[in-house]
């Protein structure tokens, strides 16, 4: 049932989570999906939360250009001390907070320690996959030390379905031993395109194939954090 809220259109409350999207190595498309992500569950009505932790700080140059369109952006460079309780405390209040995580791996350890999902954006390639699984590792690794609430899986991003290497991406992960989503995101030059001119695929063409990816890339985190939410209640 969807009410209005500050002339937005709310959808019922869902519990709330701290998603960041990491990886050890650049261009796997981690901020296009932030942003996208970020966008989509502000215009369904979330509360959401968009923190830039990457000196180059692109993800909130995007919000300065979408204006209004932008979910609260907060830009965060670097590692400093006390920053994963400041994390912490930004998450409150909000349904969604979506952090971009740089390549740096204290960035990703301290990340690590406050996200309930660590998600792992991987393009068809091998070195993509070979970074994944050491992502991967990394957040396990956090998990048992110091976080363990959280949940890590990988996506498989930028995918042509129509080639050969696109098309087992998901299965060869998954051989790799890594947790892979169901759903994967296509290569699409709606993305780009609409992130430069301060939007993103979803707003421009809500019906489109690009807006379609990234409604079932939100479906499936909203279902993961919703599974999550039942069994921690059911320990309790």
């Amino acid at each position: 049932m969807r009410q209005k809220l500050d002339g937005i259109d709310r959808i019922d409350t869902v519990p709330p989570m701290l998603l960041a999207l990491a990886g050890l190595k650049g261009g796997t498309g981690r901020t296009t999906l932030a942003v996208a992500l970020a966008a989509e569950a502000r215009a369904r009505g979330r509360r959401t939360l968009l923190v830039d932790l990457d000196p180059r700080g692109d993800a909130h140059a995007w919000s300065l250009g979408a204006g209004s369109l932008a979910p609260t952006t907060l830009r965060l460079p670097g590692v400093a001390p006390g920053q994963a309780e400041r994390l912490r405390g930004l998450a409150y209040g909000h349904d969604l907070t979506v952090i971009d995580t740089p390549t740096d791996p204290d960035a990703l350890a301290l990340v690590a320690e406050v996200a309930e999902l660590m998600l792992v954006p991987c393009r068809p390639s091998p070195m993509d996959a070979w970074a994944a699984v050491d992502t991967v590792e990394t957040c396990v690794c956090a998990r048992s030390l110091a976080n363990f609430r959280m949940q890590v899986a990988v996506v498989p991003n930028a995918v042509d379905p129509r080639t050969t290497i696109g098309a087992a991406l998901p299965n060869d992960l998954r051989a790799l031993g890594l947790p892979v989503l169901a759903c994967s995101v296509a290569r699409r030059v709606a993305h780009p395109e609409a992130m430069a001119h301060g939007s993103t695929a979803s707003l421009d063409a809500p019906a489109g194939p690009a807006a379609r990816d990234i409604n079932e890339l939100l479906e499936a985190i909203e279902a993961l954090r919703t599974r999550y939410s039942d069994s921690h209640q059911l320990r309790h």
